[in-house]
Formats: structure tokens, C-alpha cells, sequence
């Protein structure tokens, strides 16, 4: 039996496969891991735990740490937006001169790649 994939998963783990083929020099790329799978004061543990180790909520799901600097990708399914913590934590990256993109489609990775003018390993 095929556990089942939200929606976001499916578009992140699509992301993720698109990146590590498409940037040069196989960079590293880092997951955050800001969600648990659990509910009421278990989780309520986990987030109290995470920010006291220095978990910085709203911080993008993806970087890439290329030889040109940094990516930050922040996945969305359809129909989802970033939430206000994450908009201000995107500002403040952008504002420390770093890239940041919210991305729904392996489309939209591959349109903030060229805007960024970031070498893509196939050309």
C-alpha cells in the first residue's frame, strides 16, 4: 500500500528532483523542516523545543547552496500562499540580498532560475 502525498509534498519532492538535476556542481540543498506531524501539546513541545534550538518559523522549505550564492524556495500546492510569517522572513532574506521564491510548479523554479540569471547544468 502507497502511503498517501499531500498535495505540497508531491509539488516539493518535484522541485527538489528539478534542482538537483538542472544546478551546476551539484550543490547542497537543505530541506527545513518547520511542520510536525502531530497535534496538541506534543506539538506544542516540539515548536517550543525547535525555537529554543534556533528554528526560525516561516523560513523557506528549500536552499540551495550553489557556487553563486544561495537559493531559498518556498513550496506551495495550488492554491496555497506563503503566511505572514513567511513573508516576513522572505523580506528579510531579500533584504540581506539573498533569492527567494515562492514556487508551485517545477515551471515556476525554471522561471526564477533565468530571472536570477543562475547557470542551469543542461545548457
Amino acid at each position: 500500500m502507497t502511503a498517501r502525498q499531500s498535495p505540497e509534498r508531491k509539488v516539493h519532492l518535484a522541485v527538489l528532483g528539478f534542482l538537483r538535476s538542472v544546478l551546476f556542481g551539484n550543490p547542497v540543498i537543505h530541506h527545513s523542516p518547520n511542520e510536525f506531524g502531530m497535534a496538541g501539546a506534543a506539538v506544542a513541545r516540539q515548536i517550543a523545543k525547535h525555537k529554543h534550538l534556533g528554528m526560525a518559523v516561516g523560513f523557506p522549505d528549500l536552499v540551495a547552496f550553489t557556487f553563486h550564492g544561495p537559493l531559498f524556495f518556498e513550496v506551495k500546492a495550488k492554491g496555497n500562499y506563503a503566511t505572514p510569517e513567511q513573508k516576513v522572513v522572505h523580506a528579510e532574506l531579500s533584504r540581506l540580498g539573498y533569492r527567494v521564491a515562492v514556487v508551485k510548479s517545477i515551471e515556476d523554479v525554471r522561471a526564477k532560475l533565468a530571472e536570477w540569471g543562475h547557470p542551469d547544468q543542461r545548457d
